[in-house]
Formats: structure tokens, sequence, C-alpha cells
């Protein structure tokens, strides 16, 4: 049986540092037969693109200047998201059931179940979309102005944004589940009409306002244990190797990598 491990990050990180926490997990189980579910925030308003995307074409690069909003390259691919006051998952595996057993397409619909499970373990009425827009899917359009096949939608708007990455060893996929999303920042960010976003998309704010952020990652947590029915081990990334950890952070906050398309 491969080892699951759990890292639920206790205070809010940078977009870099979060970046290269991904990336290193995705090297780590490159070269271990295991799987690891990160559950962390952000320090701010940042905005992420995915690995194809030209820069200049995803978001307005003078308004992240001029405003200060950090700019960071996912690995993974999918759409412009800004990150705010939100959960984002990340799920990392090189065992069966996600990677050898199931292709891209497979694995993606397979934890999206499970997220699924995890919200109506709160009494949301989530859903997996059927929606296909391949003309959007082409656009520069952000993350969360359009919904795609197996995402998770609630009353046919989206509440989480997926992207995934994988090779011979390995998967990784994480998304944004937002409780609520700056729809203005997000809009001038990204040169969309804010209302196009919001009619797109919703929040666990507007769903549930109660809902705590303790009690999402509680749901999470459950839904993916009860899936793989074994328990999680914690993973301590203080105890891996600092160098490529911090190697990976200067990574994500250069130009090079950020602003190399």
């Amino acid at each position: 049986m491969s080892r699951w491990f759990l890292l639920l990050e206790k205070t809010p990180l940078s977009a870099a540092v979060n970046m290269a926490r991904d990336e290193y997990l995705f090297q780590w189980c490159c070269q271990h037969e295991a799987g690891v579910l990160r559950l962390y925030s952000w320090d701010g308003p940042s905005f992420s693109i995915g690995a194809s995307q030209k820069s200049s074409r995803a978001v307005d690069l003078e308004v992240l200047r001029r405003e200060g909003f950090p700019l960071v390259r996912r690995i993974t691919g999918g759409k412009t998201v800004l990150h705010d006051d939100e959960v984002t998952y990340s799920v990392v595996s090189s065992e069966a059931v996600f990677h050898r057993d199931n292709d891209l397409l497979q694995s993606y619909r397979l934890i999206a179940t499970i997220l699924v499970d995890a919200l109506q373990r709160l009494d949301i009425p989530a859903e997996l979309s059927t929606a296909r827009h391949p003309t959007l899917a082409r656009s520069d359009q952000p993350c969360f102005s359009f919904p795609t096949p197996n995402e998770i939608e609630i009353n046919n708007r989206k509440i989480i944004g997926s992207a995934q990455k994988r090779n011979q060893q390995a998967l990784l996929q994480h998304g944004s589940i937002p409780f609520s999303m700056n729809y203005d920042l997000y809009a001038r960010g990204t040169r969309m009409r804010p209302h196009r976003i919001r009619e797109s998309m919703t929040t666990l704010n507007d769903i549930q306002p109660q809902l705590t952020r303790r009690d999402l990652c509680r749901a999470l947590v459950d839904a993916f244990q009860a899936f793989m029915k074994q328990p999680f081990e914690e993973f301590d990334i203080e105890a891996q190797d600092t160098r490529i950890l911090d190697a990976l952070v200067e990574k994500y906050r250069g130009a090079d990598w950020n602003l190399s398309m």
C-alpha cells in the first residue's frame, strides 16, 4: 500500500513559496511511490498563470506592477487565477490510483469527484460541470470566467478552478477554492469586465457565509481519506532539502520563469 501524507500549512505563504513547495512535492513524488495532499493559503492577492500562457496576454502586467500584486507562473496548465481569500488544494501522487491507472483526464475527473464529495459533506450542492467551451479554452480569458468539463460547479457557476501537470513518474494537480472574490481586481488584472467573471463563478461565502477554513479543510481531508481508505501521515516539509526549496523559491520570484513567455 502506498503511503499518503498531509501537509496542512498553518500560515499564509507568498506566491513564490507556495508554487515552490508544490513543485518540490512533485519532484519528491517522482522519486517516492507516495501521495501528498497539501492545503494552503496566500499572504495577499496574487495572480498565477498557466505554464504555457503568454504573460503579457494573460494579465495586464502594468496594472500588476503599478498596484504591487505578485505574478507567478505555475508548472501546471490552465488559465489566470486571482488567489486571495481562498483555500488552495494540491494533490501530488506517483501511486497507482491517481497516476499509473488513470490518464490526465481520468485522474482529473477522479480528483474532481472527491472534491465534490468534500463540498457535499458541508451540504453544498456541488456537481461536476459538463460544459464545453473549446473557443474559450483557447482564449486568454481567466480561469473562473468559464467552466470546463469535470470542474466543480454550484448552480451552473464555477466554484473550483484546477490545473494539472504530469510526467511518467508523478502528477501534480492544484486548484483554487475561493471564499470570496475581488471581482474588480480580477477583472482589472486580466482585462475583463467584472460582471463577466461574476456571472460565471460563485464563492463559498455566496453559498454558506458561516463556513470556516477549518470546516473546509476538515471536509477535504475526510473526503480524501474516505476515498483512499487509509489515514494520512504528516509531511514535514521543514525537514526536507532546504537547498532545493530555496532554489525553487528564487525561480518563482524571478522574471526568467514568470515572464518567460
